[in-house]
């Protein structure tokens, strides 16, 4: 059941995504014009080391709090033990892992870079995405609070500074490739000890090891998808780094920026719902299952907005963020954002295994995802190049996510409503393809634009069918802004 207050928090949790996607329509442009494509190639090989490391170190600390907050929030002292023992866990963790990788930084970069002259982007990478980690900790509690202001005004502040500090140390001080890994270093450090003061306010200083035991033993579960998709996130990088070039890693990632773009929408909007869904399912069990497939209905259609705009629009995109030397990311955005279609439904049955405790599913799941994107990845790379890597990327996430689903239905039933959802999937991959292979031929653009507009218009169409796009909905978030933010706990249920 969707009340008109998670309709308001949708609009203030996507708000810091927009602000953050005005200031890359500001900054990536001269960004892409002061750092060379091999820049953004060392840039994402030394954040590499990190996004295995982190996660491996935190086991999975920051999904087991989300699950287990629920768990305890009517029970003030257990809520306690679980938030103040985590994160005395996870600060002392931060502590001794910083100094291994000091004295270990050139030894990694030669690892995965191949070149040891990049130890200190290696250690100013790992600080950031650990201290980013702190952050979302803390995000994913004010989430489940349903604090969606603090959480927004959290956010926006990050992305603000990040952006200004990146144009001050690349444009001004000339620091090249370490330029963006100083600024996120800088703004998450101090980040970090701001909102840790304010957030510890409203907690008592208990620690709790036997609900920490626990909290990190459910986390555990979740330890091996860090590795897979670890995999899945570096080895296309990896191969291309070794078969093109550190160039032909930026311009991939170029494209890929603009499918985490995706990815952040998506979780903005899952911010919203997260906590309806969770209600529901955990104080109503198996009779939540039908008013929880209506409300996907909802969170799939509102989700599948941004890839839409990415799929259409996607050469619009590229010509406005960066010169011509990034054109060929053109393709690698299409594809992604298909891939991401896809994970809408990896988002959503995260809660199926959590509600039943069968985390421990996952492992074997994202085993067989990753071997997919291994394969694919081997197969496609030396043929294709970025677009052989966009397509391993849709491979892999399509086995995820299918199999994730059908798996999650035998512990959970959700009743879905296909006849909503298979429209919506037809169009996304058939506009997809068409497009790609209009742009292929060089199809005049003056004539491929009317064909965009269509496909957009079927969608629109696709949301009326579905009762989301109505008038009465879009007046009732005119009446919210008018009324600035004091909102009524009216029920919404789409018709």
């Amino acid at each position: 059941m969707l009340k008109e207050k998670n309709i308001r928090n949708i609009i203030i949790y996507t708000a810091p995504n927009f602000v953050g996607y005005a200031l890359s329509l500001i900054t990536m442009p001269i960004m892409t014009r002061l750092l060379r494509p091999a820049d953004y190639g060392i840039i994402i090989m030394a954040n590499l080391f990190p996004a295995i490391a982190v996660g491996l170190l935190t086991f999975g600390l920051v999904s087991a709090t989300q699950r287990n907050y629920f768990q305890y929030r009517l029970d003030k002292e257990r809520l306690d033990g679980l938030v103040v023992s985590s994160q005395v866990f996870l600060y002392f963790m931060l502590s001794v892992s910083s100094i291994a990788v000091f004295f270990l930084k050139d030894d990694i970069s030669r690892l995965i870079i191949g070149q040891s002259g990049y130890g200190h982007a290696v250690l100013a990478a790992y600080l950031g995405v650990y201290f980013a980690y702190i952050i979302t900790f803390y995000l994913t509690i004010l989430q489940g609070m349903e604090k969606a202001k603090l959480f927004a005004v959290v956010m926006i502040v990050q992305n603000t500074l990040i952006s200004l500090l990146n144009l001050f140390y690349v444009g001004i001080l000339k620091m090249s490739y370490m330029g963006p890994l100083l600024s996120t270093l800088t703004v998450n450090f101090f980040l970090t000890i701001v909102i840790a003061l304010i957030f510890n306010s409203g907690f008592s200083f208990k620690i709790n090891l036997r609900i920490l035991g626990e909290n990190l033993l459910f986390g555990l579960q979740l330890v091996p998808k860090v590795l897979t998709g670890f995999v899945n996130r570096f080895f296309d990088k990896y191969l291309l780094n070794n078969m093109l070039s550190l160039s032909a890693v930026g311009i991939y990632n170029i494209g890929q920026n603009i499918g985490v773009i995706i990815f952040n929408l998506i979780s903005a909007v899952w911010n919203s719902f997260q906590p309806v869904f969770y209600r529901e399912v955990f104080d109503k069990g198996a009779a939540a299952a039908r008013p929880v497939g209506r409300l996907f209905t909802v969170f799939l259609y509102l989700t599948m907005v941004p890839v839409m705009m990415a799929v259409i629009f996607a050469r619009e995109i590229i010509m406005i963020m960066a010169p011509p030397s990034y054109y060929s990311a053109i393709p690698v955005i299409i594809i992604i954002a298909c891939a991401y279609a896809s994970n809408i439904f990896g988002v959503f049955v995260g809660l199926q295994y959590a509600y039943t405790k069968k985390a421990y599913l996952i492992f074997p799941i994202t085993i067989l995802g990753t071997l997919a994107n291994v394969a694919a990845n081997i197969v496609l790379i030396p043929r294709f190049g970025l677009i052989g890597g966009a397509l391993s990327f849709l491979t892999s996430y399509l086995v995820l996510n299918f199999t994730l689903a059908v798996i999650g239905q035998r512990l959970y039933k959700v009743d879905y409503e296909w006849g909503h959802i298979f429209p919506l999937y037809a169009l996304v991959y058939g506009a997809s393809s068409s497009i790609l292979y209009l742009q292929m031929i060089d199809y005049p653009f003056l004539l491929l634009m009317p064909i965009k507009l269509a496909f957009f218009g079927v969608f629109l169409f696709i949301g009326y069918q579905a009762g989301i796009v109505r008038r009465h909905r879009f007046e009732m978030l005119m009446k919210m802004f008018k009324r600035g933010g004091k909102v009524a706990e009216q029920t919404i249920e789409p018709v």
